[in-house]
């Protein structure tokens, strides 16, 4: 093969190995002709003096076509990239590794003017004494896109979670915080910065961290993805001004690589567990009303089920432990025991079903206890929601036997 003087039966590889005949660099011509990867021999100043079929097959050109030039001929400087290729070539040469060749992320270009992503591995050696680099190249296309898609989707993932509504925090297999979004920020009053590569649980108060790092340990080694922290009891966080404040927590792990990432899911729940207090203490003074009132008070649902009533309420009936879920007109103080044409019962049904469309219903209604009949001030009161719609009746009795009208 006309100028490929890389194998002329006296290839000395380096100065402390020499093959010394024909037949063995025949063999050895063989071997590196046969691989499939790109096999390029140079001198010093960048003369290709070698090119194997994979070469050509990568680059398009003959070895006729290349021997004799300049190596800069498939790796060119462009615009893009000012950086001399054949200075890195010489400079990474020089500087050998001992656990690995240097690899160089270059841009080849192919005969018909393709360009591509290469790796390039280069060393120095001696050939027939004469120093050469010996440069192996691979198109890395495909692993440039796959990198490039990547760095995109976590570009992106890493966007979504810097602004989402959750504190989010994430931490290695060390507990050192890696991601601090801004929602993070927020809840924990600290930037970022402050606390990236410090220890997770310095977002504890001092009392829990004793054990915080044990049931991290524990959750990363189990076999559950996902759980709610809150599963251990309840979560507080620390902010950095030394406030203590309640936790929404949700940990999931990772594995790449055999090394575990932890990521929190945060909220603060502050507002809510005021909120919640709030509503108690609104529901502890109802009840302390309602069920101490002197009038029978009780709460209907629009086709007049009873839904609650008040202990004057249930003092007015007879012979039913309960009376949630009757319609209101089937209770004994309903009137439905002394009127013989159902006319009480009736009247009330009407009632309601007036009450159910937004009208305010009163009028007196008589209840038989026994062999005395009790005159009973009734109201129906609709109760309803944003939209105009009921959605309760509350009806309110009041006992007026004996008052003049």
């Amino acid at each position: 093969m006309p100028g490929r003087d890389f194998f002329d039966g006296t290839t000395k590889m380096t100065s402390s190995s020499e093959i010394g005949d024909a037949k063995t660099g025949e063999s050895f011509r063989a071997i590196v002709e046969g691989l499939p990867e790109a096999v390029v021999v140079s001198t010093p100043e960048g003369l290709i003096t070698y090119f194997n079929p994979a070469a050509e097959k990568l680059f398009g050109f003959a070895a006729s076509e290349v021997v004799g030039n300049n190596v800069t001929m498939l790796v060119p400087r462009n615009s893009r990239r000012h950086a001399d290729p054949l200075k890195w070539l010489t400079r990474w040469a020089a500087e050998p590794e001992h656990t690995q060749s240097r690899f160089l992320d270059l841009i080849g270009t192919t005969k018909a003017g393709h360009e591509m992503p290469v790796d390039v591995r280069v060393s120095e050696t001696v050939l027939n004494g004469e120093r050469r680099f010996l440069i192996t190249v691979r198109d890395n296309t495909a692993r440039r896109e796959e990198q490039a898609a990547f760095k995109e989707a976590h570009l992106k993932a890493s966007r979504i979670l810097m602004i989402a509504e959750d504190g989010i925090v994430s931490a290695d297999e060390d507990q050192k915080i890696t991601f601090f979004n801004l929602k993070a920020e927020e809840i924990f009053r600290y930037r970022a910065e402050e606390v990236l590569g410090k220890p997770l649980d310095m977002l504890l108060p001092e009392r829990y961290r004793a054990h915080h790092g044990d049931q991290v340990r524990g959750f990363g080694t189990g076999k559950i993805a996902s759980q709610l922290m809150s599963q251990r009891g309840e979560v507080v966080g620390l902010r950095k001004n030394g406030e203590e404040f309640p936790l929404e927590a949700t940990i999931t792990k990772v594995s790449v690589g055999g090394h575990i990432t932890y990521t929190a899911h945060l909220r603060d729940i502050t507002e809510r567990k005021a909120a919640q207090a709030r509503l108690r203490e609104s529901e502890r003074r109802f009840r302390a009303v309602f069920d101490h009132a002197f009038e029978a008070i009780g709460l209907l649902s629009p086709d007049g089920t009873v839904l609650e009533i008040n202990r004057a309420g249930r003092a007015l009936t007879e012979g039913i432990s309960s009376l949630e879920g009757l319609p209101l007109w089937e209770l004994p103080w309903a009137g439905g025991e002394f009127a013989t044409d159902d006319f009480a019962r009736q009247r009330l049904k009407a009632a309601i079903a007036a009450a159910a469309k937004g009208e305010t219903v009163r009028y007196t209604a008589e209840i038989k206890k026994g062999d005395e009949v009790h005159k009973i001030d009734l109201s129906l009161v609709p109760v309803k929601d944003e939209s105009g719609k009921v959605i309760y009746i509350v009806p309110e009795g009041r006992d007026v036997t004996g008052q003049a009208f």
